[in-house]
């Protein structure tokens, strides 16, 4: 595997999965996505899968010889280490706001994915009632957690020292897109961000740049 490449290992519609394909876009990295690694299959929780993550679980960076997990140390990675081919930083230099992303990437990649992926988005995705049905009372049931969510992520864009611009692209935009793009794709009744004109517009402008209009095309929202 070329070094000034990377293979992310996982699946494509995994939205960590996709905000390192942002990245990758943003910095103007090849990349290339899937379960294979060195042209051999790598089947999901397969003992060589736990060989790449000790838990079994995706995304996994691969470039040249290097094996590294988790999405924001991902994210960090390339932006550090790969900048031949534009100048893009998608992390600030002054260590204190560099210290504030680093923070804010934490709580989207915890606190928000719980509740808006794991605990909302996955019941869409993959279904758990019977039959495969969507399990409408668990949906309901996540709903005011989701809203309380959305209103703290309006907090954070309204902070006069925001690190959520829709404009000046980092980590953190990159780990929040996909939550909010799958969000927007859901059924009206479901879709709760016209209720969040602020974060609506955030998206908005999110979904405009050049890199999120690759990753998701109309069709995939």
């Amino acid at each position: 595997m070329e070094t000034n490449s990377v293979h992310i290992y996982g699946a494509s519609f995994s939205n960590f999965v996709r905000t390192i394909m942002l990245v990758c876009e943003e910095k103007q990295v090849p990349y290339t996505v899937g379960f294979e690694v060195n042209n051999a299959e790598v089947k999901y929780k397969s003992d060589a899968h736990f060989g790449l993550h000790p838990f079994g679980k995706f995304p996994v960076l691969l470039s040249g010889e290097l094996i590294l997990p988790e999405t924001a140390s991902i994210c960090r990675y390339i932006d550090n280490n790969f900048n031949e081919n534009n100048k893009v930083q998608l992390q600030p230099n002054n260590p204190v706001d560099k210290a504030r992303l680093d923070a804010l990437c934490a709580l989207i990649s915890i606190d928000v994915d719980k509740v808006l992926v794991r605990d909302y988005l996955l019941e869409f995705a993959f279904p758990k009632g019977k039959d495969g049905a969507i399990r409408i009372e668990q949906v309901q049931k996540a709903q005011p957690q989701v809203a309380k969510t959305l209103s703290v992520i309006t907090q954070l864009i309204e902070d006069q020292n925001s690190l959520l611009t829709g404009q000046n692209f980092t980590i953190a935009d990159a780990l929040l897109a996909p939550m909010l793009a799958y969000l927007s794709g859901l059924p009206a009744d479901f879709n709760l961000l016209p209720d969040y004109p602020v974060v609506e517009c955030y998206l908005a402008q999110l979904m405009a740049r050049p890199s999120c209009q690759k990753v998701f095309p109309p069709k995939q929202l």
